[in-house]
């Protein structure tokens, strides 16, 4: 099992900030992280501080 974590730095937002939307995303996964079963096959959107999708966390199976 492993967990992996894709953000796309392609929108307007995570190309002016970077650090500050990659630190945000963070933040928001770590404070709902134990809403989420540790289990392969949970996932979630991520998204910036303009609610802009920008890739999607996951659990997966190897």
């Amino acid at each position: 099992m492993r967990f992996v974590l894709e953000v796309n730095f392609d929108t307007e937002n995570m190309q002016l900030k970077p650090l500050e939307e990659l630190q945000k995303i963070l933040r928001d996964w770590s404070n709902k992280i134990t809403m989420y079963p540790l289990v392969p096959g949970a996932q979630e959107d991520v998204f910036d501080s303009d609610n802009e999708e920008v890739g999607e966390w996951a659990i997966l199976d190897d």
